[in-house]
């Protein structure tokens, strides 16, 4: 029934993503220049590593350490755990390595229009705990193994709940949620909170 819903979505999108996609490429040629899409390294279902296909939101001399020392920080002498205790939330503040356009792309959720070739090569679904890089799945421990035995999504549990608001146990304690009642029923809720979230813009500012 995932699959199911997944060419369901795929079939809606595909006439925005037909228009949106080569206007947003050639906005980003012209402005940015290439590369145009941002490819990187992420853990997929029962950890199989695949690429992760982005339209680039930030400068091509940005440094990937920015991002790996950040997480590292959130979890230095801590045993991550979920939990929706207050914690510091997982964002980089006044990130300068993102582009005006780029900046706009992430507020709107545009940026990750590409993943729609991750889920056709079924790496990736609709719904789902979003696929980490190595290391900041390392950071989760023995909880690891348990949020990568789903399929990753474009969206999960997470994402409507906050994004980037959150902090790595919040974020964790969500995805486990999704994990232990995911349904079809269920799927449908979060891709209408995830509408919602997206119009406001919850959690990407």
């Amino acid at each position: 029934m995932k699959i199911v819903l997944d060419i369901l979505i795929l079939i809606t999108l595909i006439p925005f993503f037909v228009v949106l996609f080569p206007i947003i490429f050639f906005i980003l040629l012209v402005f940015q220049g290439r590369p145009v899409i941002y490819s990187q390294n992420r853990v997929g279902k029962n950890g199989k590593i695949f690429k992760l296909y982005k339209f680039r939101t930030m400068l091509n001399s940005s440094s990937q350490n920015v991002h790996e020392k950040h997480y590292k920080n959130l979890s230095i002498n801590k045993e991550i755990k979920p939990s929706l205790s207050p914690e510091i939330p997982i964002r980089i503040e006044n990130d300068d390595r993102i582009t005006k356009i780029g900046s706009y792309l992430r507020k709107t959720s545009l940026d990750e229009l590409p993943n729609i070739f991750n889920v056709i090569k079924f790496q990736m679904s609709f719904i789902g705990p979003r696929p980490l890089v190595e290391y900041e799945s390392e950071l989760y421990g023995d909880y690891k193994i348990k949020r990568i035995s789903v399929r990753p999504g474009i969206s999960g549990l997470a994402q409507v709940q906050g994004r980037l608001d959150l902090s790595l146990q919040e974020r964790l304690y969500w995805d486990l949620q999704y994990i232990d009642n995911s349904s079809f029923i269920f799927d449908i809720k979060i891709l209408l909170k995830t509408l919602k979230a997206v119009i406001s813009r919850r959690g990407a500012r």
